[in-house]
């Protein structure tokens, strides 16, 4: 069982074990209770992009109990906002959710070998979900929604091809 902790008490001691999981303090998630949380959180297909939002969603109500890093800066210096109306903020996002925890919690050389594939091929399919994406209120023809379509999809693989080379 994972070492529970709870504020530490006007003593200036620590409550953890059974006193703090008898105060009703949610035990905090061991190393490899957080890498399989973030393997589930970090791989293709949409049950893992919705468990991803849902988390996000937690922390931004002040909740993260596996202690991830969320921070951001986005596409870096690549605009996230696109012509045609797409948005890659969040496979951006999603795409630094997954480097800064693993880089953290595996270390770099591991994360490297094991790990950045697999994000970043994660990050091509979630800016593909967004090229393929319909508007309901799409300002743009037919012929014009095509044109914008194939401009996101070949801006996706530049994006891709830069974190292949430099991530």
């Amino acid at each position: 069982m994972a070492p529970a902790v709870a504020a530490t008490p006007v003593s200036g001691k620590a409550v953890t074990g059974p006193t703090a999981a008898m105060a009703g303090v949610t035990p905090m998630a061991s190393k490899a209770d957080r890498i399989k949380r973030l393997g589930k959180l970090t791989v293709k297909g949409q049950t893992s992009l919705d468990a991803w939002f849902a988390g996000l969603g937690q922390y931004r109500k002040g909740k993260n109990p596996y202690k991830f890093n969320w921070s951001t800066d986005g596409c870096s210096k690549a605009p996230e906002k696109i012509p045609g109306g797409y948005d890659f903020t969040f496979p951006c996002h999603r795409h630094d959710f997954g480097y800064r925890n693993y880089k953290s919690l595996v270390g770099v050389s591991k994360f490297r070998s094991q790990h950045k594939k697999r994000i970043d091929d994660v990050f091509l399919q979630d800016m593909k979900q967004v090229c393929n994406a319909r508007f309901w209120a799409d300002p743009l023809t037919p012929a014009g929604r095509k044109k914008a379509k194939a401009a996101c999809l070949k801006t996706a693989d530049k994006y891709y091809a830069a974190v292949r080379a430099l991530g």
